[in-house]
């Protein structure tokens, strides 16, 4: 076949004419490579879809609202015509009317087409109300959502690029990150670093590869690398024939000159195997620290957590049952997810014993379960120590 080709090719060229080959891969057969110069089309544009959509209101006889028409263009970004044209038709056959509320339709349409990629795992978003305390990653957060605004492309303003969290295990940066596409609604995006690894020479790159594509098809997304130290451990082993190392070239490339609204959340537990490249401006908008919440954080985190266990026993008196106070004293040292821990442990010794969840079975869930920072005081002494001038504080 590719012999046939390139003999048509030439027979073409001799009377000034093109062979022009159309498919949906961009892989040349190494005969034609010589002869061949691929063009590869870009998905419709927000503009594309609206002018789409406003033709199929205009045959169903459906006002549309400018703002709803822009809305729902916007979130099929990284679909075809033909795959929003089935949207559409979805929509209309649900009883949808094309605003604002049709947007799930679409969003849900995304999930698929992650879902049967194999790539990346769409997870579920939370609010940053669930977050307590980092009051100053929160804020950070809120005004880096302006850069996917209308207004910060009229100024010039690049895509926010992403946010490297650094810091203790189970104070919030998974939370954080499911927190941030809830409060953007955009869809969440989790890369596997691992899942991506395939023993054919090259295979896993191209697996990197095709995970990356399709985040900015989806785009604008969070894309969320959960303890990325360990994703790419062993870069200077040199076990795995190298692949690790052409894998983490590929996403410091894809991370340094990406052009697409694809936000990149990675975190981080430990800085030992943490690659000192991932640290240079340009890759990640900031670095933040995520240390061990205060008082104060502490305090915002027991009522989180308090408040959704009175919602779901239906308990409205247990606030006022429990020595807050006292709690936030007794949890000092406790990470968000040790607290979170307490009061399910707290609330099984309730069910047990058939009393209400009181302040002092919070109490002794806490004694029995030693925090992270004295069982591991040195390694965390140590990353406070690294993150001095190095790092934003979150909190």
């Amino acid at each position: 076949m590719s012999r046939a080709l390139r003999d048509t090719a030439q027979v073409a060229k001799e009377h000034g004419s093109v062979l022009l080959c159309v498919g949906n891969q961009d892989r040349v057969p190494t005969l034609l490579q010589g002869d061949a110069a691929v063009h590869r089309l870009a998905l419709p544009e927000a503009a594309d879809h609206g002018v789409q959509l406003s033709e199929v209101a205009r045959q169903l006889k459906l006002p549309l609202d400018p703002a709803d028409r822009a809305q729902l263009a916007q979130a099929c970004l990284g679909l075809t015509l033909e795959q929003s044209e089935n949207i559409w038709a979805r929509v209309r056959a649900a009883g949808g009317r094309f605003t604002a509320a049709d947007v799930d339709q679409v969003l849900a349409e995304k999930a698929r087409l992650v879902r049967a990629s194999g790539y990346l795992d769409l997870v579920e978003s939370a609010s940053l109300d669930q977050v307590g305390g980092l009051d100053a990653l929160k804020r950070w957060l809120r005004q880096r959502h302006l850069g996917f605004s209308a207004q910060a492309r009229e100024i010039g303003l690049p895509w926010p690029r992403g946010v490297l969290l650094v810091g203790v295990q189970g104070c919030g940066k998974s939370l954080i990150a499911r927190a941030v596409a809830g409060e953007w609604q955009q869809p969440l995006l989790r890369m596997d670093v691992g899942g991506l690894m395939e023993g054919l020479v090259g295979a896993s790159e191209r697996n990197l590869r095709s995970a990356l594509q399709l985040a900015e098809r989806i785009a604008p997304c969070v894309l969320w690398v959960d303890e990325i130290e360990k994703a790419f451990s062993g870069l200077s082993s040199g076990t795995d024939g190298g692949t690790i190392m052409r894998m983490f070239g590929t996403m410091l490339t894809w991370m340094q000159e990406k052009d697409s609204p694809v936000f990149v959340l990675a975190t981080a537990n430990e800085i030992d195997g943490l690659p000192p490249e991932f640290m240079r401006k340009g890759r990640f908008d900031e670095i933040f620290f995520v240390d061990l919440p205060d008082d104060r954080q502490r305090r915002e985190i027991w009522q989180v957590h308090l408040g959704q266990r009175a919602a779901a026993a239906d308990d409205p008196q247990l606030l006022d049952r429990v020595d807050l106070d006292g709690l936030v004293a007794l949890s000092a040292g406790y990470s968000g997810a040790e607290i979170a821990a307490a009061v399910i442990a707290g609330a099984f010794e309730a069910l047990a014993t058939e009393q209400p969840l009181s302040g002092a079975q919070l109490a002794v869930a806490l004694s029995d379960s030693p925090p992270l920072s004295r069982t591991r005081d040195q390694a965390i002494s140590r990353l406070r120590e690294w993150a001095k001038g190095r790092t934003r504080r979150a909190g």
